[in-house]
């Protein structure tokens, strides 16, 4: 082929390739030379869309975190929950339940969701709850709204024990699906149970021999339990024997005691148990205090008491006994203490030659004035007495029973310095064929009950009823002697010592005779002094009273006048000051009561008069 066909042919072979590029979509040329041309998306333009939409994806989503949530925190919404403090067993009181939210958006389809304490009686909620009594839909809450729920109700638990209930609040923003929960909780505790009750117990019993719990109680000025019932945990090796109880003491299973009434006063019941046999060297005797708010409702313990005993066993049961009680107990310093040793054979054989040994373990008691009209043999903390000096001991037959009595008093507040142990370990021994050296075997076998006296703090009151303070000043008015017709006017000055252990509920109570009247001017250095005037009694409540304070005082006014039927008398001003309270180291109530302040003023050396009516 020539060169120049062969141009012509490259050419119309261009041509053709050039028409089909520069072709629209129906195939038509197109004319270059009007032709608009559209650059092509480069590298980095088509990177900065792409950073774009994410950074518009994160701002979203930055959004949503910080006005609905902020990840699980859920800071949209606060809620918390309050209730009221010092309350007691039984107790009407409001849980109230806030909630509002923290950010410029409206929140919508809250749920609310409690779960309350296992020892919360429900009584009413506002708004009223939709299922279940914990569970509420509540009210849209607008942009920096709120909202609150109150829950009305009771605990019945023991006093310092934990009662939490908790809250979980759903909700999500309006506009938004994505839901969110906040949670709160609130932990209650009871100040007391309304009721103060004591418990006392042997340390040890003698299996297949009747022992005692002593169950004393009496109402605190605020309670809400009306009544209660007693249960002793159960046991196959327990029995419980009849005896005389009171009328409004209701038993409806063996060991169960339904104290149906709680009276105003302090009440005392002494509850019989037996442990059939000696199964274990010790036992656990549990006692639990159950309250039913309502018929057929839950029942609910509000107070525990567990004493560890010891199990004895022996042929000749030996039981001591102290002031007519088999369980432990407090005595004051000057007390006397009554003993009475009792014994019984349960074996099968008559018994030889029996030797019994008290033991009075401790350095409290006075000695010097022990009173045995038997005459035993005293040696150390202990008395034995033989066939010697009771003839009956010589020999005691199968199922014979006898008795040992004795007294001796605990040691005056005086020598209160010179004691360390303030403790005494009661118990009594017994050996056969007068074999003394028997007696000082440490087992069970010849040994009786034992139990311990605790000596109570040297808490003292001293009351004086004064014209003049000790500073001579004179701090009464009007005539001394009294006058008929005429109004004369007094101080009476309380003060209480104490350094042993630490006092609690302690309190003094007067009631002044229908003559006198109150004048006011009270002071107290802890507590306050009251008067009420519907009793005319006139009450210093102290409650807590440690050791680091030895002296407290208090003071207030009185007034007569003495008619005409009083002339030629000495007038009572102040009668049978009575001085109350537990003693928190050993658990046991102190009591004290004064005899009367006359108008003789015998306490008042600067008055000097003899009282008498003119």
């Amino acid at each position: 082929m020539s060169n120049n066909k062969q141009n012509e042919f490259s050419k119309k072979i261009i041509d053709q390739s050039l028409s089909e590029i520069y072709q629209d979509d129906g195939g038509r040329r197109i004319n270059v030379r009007r032709m608009e041309i559209k650059p092509k998306r480069g590298f980095w333009l088509r990177l900065g869309i792409i950073a774009a939409y994410v950074f518009g994806v994160c701002l979203i989503i930055g959004a949503a975190y910080w006005f609905f949530g902020r990840g699980s925190d859920a800071t949209a919404l606060e809620i918390k929950i309050s209730a009221p403090d010092n309350l007691v067993a039984n107790q009407s009181f409001e849980y109230t339940v806030d909630y509002q939210s923290k950010e410029n958006v409206a929140l919508a389809g809250l749920e609310l969701n409690i779960v309350y304490p296992d020892n919360f009686v429900f009584e009413s909620s506002f708004p009223s709850a939709q299922e279940n009594n914990n569970k509420w839909r509540l009210d849209d809450v607008r942009s920096y709204g709120s909202g609150q729920v109150k829950i009305k109700g009771r605990l019945i638990a023991p006093a310092g024990s934990s009662n939490s209930i908790f809250a979980d609040l759903t909700y999500h923003p309006v506009n938004i699906s994505s839901e969110f929960k906040k949670s709160a909780s609130f932990d209650t505790i009871l100040a007391s149970s309304g009721i103060d009750i004591t418990a006392t117990a042997p340390t040890s019993v003698l299996a297949g021999q009747v022992a005692e719990v002593v169950l004393k109680y009496k109402p605190q000025e605020i309670n809400f339990i009306d009544g209660f019932t007693m249960r002793f945990e159960p046991s196959d090796n327990l029995e419980f024997p009849k005896s005389d109880y009171p009328k409004d003491i209701l038993i409806t299973d063996p060991g169960v005691f339904v104290i149906s009434q709680v009276g105003k006063e302090a009440a005392e019941l002494h509850l019989k148990f037996k442990y059939k046999e000696k199964v274990n060297d010790t036992e656990n005797l549990k006692l639990t205090f159950q309250y039913r708010p309502d018929e057929g409702s839950k029942v609910y313990v509000f107070e525990e008491k567990i004493f560890p005993l010891q199990i004895v066993k022996n042929s000749l049961n030996l039981t001591i006994v102290a002031n007519g009680q088999l369980s432990d107990q407090g005595a004051d310093f000057g007390q006397t203490i009554n003993y009475s040793i009792t014994y019984v054979n349960k074996g099968t054989e008559t018994m030889e030659d029996v030797v019994i040994m008290a033991v009075l373990d401790g350095e409290a008691l006075n000695w010097r004035t022990l009173a045995d009209k038997h005459g035993g043999q005293v040696s150390g903390h202990s008395i034995i007495w033989t066939k010697n000096e009771i003839p009956e001991l010589k020999s005691i037959s199968k199922d014979q029973e006898g008795s040992i009595d004795f007294s001796i008093p605990v040691k005056a507040l005086t020598e209160a310095s010179l004691i360390h142990n303030f403790e005494i370990k009661n118990y009594a021994q017994f050996a056969v064929s007068g074999k003394t050296e028997d007696l000082s075997a440490d087992n069970d076998t010849n040994r009786s009950n034992q139990l311990i006296i605790k000596i109570n703090s040297d808490v003292a009151l001293d009351e004086a009823a004064r014209y003049f303070n000790e500073d001579n000043i004179a701090v009464g008015t009007g005539p001394l002697p009294p006058k008929v017709g005429e109004t004369s006017t007094f101080k009476v000055y309380w003060h209480i010592t104490n350094s042993l252990h630490e006092l609690g509920a302690l309190k003094a109570v007067s009631k002044l005779p229908s003559y006198v009247s109150w004048d006011g001017k009270e002071r107290a250095e802890v507590g306050t002094v009251s008067y009420d005037q519907s009793s005319n009694e006139v009450t210093w409540l102290i409650g807590r009273l440690p050791v680091s304070v030895t002296s407290v005082q208090a003071e207030f006014s009185i007034s007569i006048t003495p008619k005409a039927s009083d002339k030629n008398k000495v007038l009572i001003l102040v009668s049978g000051t009575s001085l109350t309270g537990n003693d928190n180291q050993t658990s046991f109530p102190i009591s004290e009561t004064l005899k009367a302040q006359t108008t003789k003023l015998e306490k008042d050396d600067i008055a000097s008069t003899d009282g008498i009516v003119k």
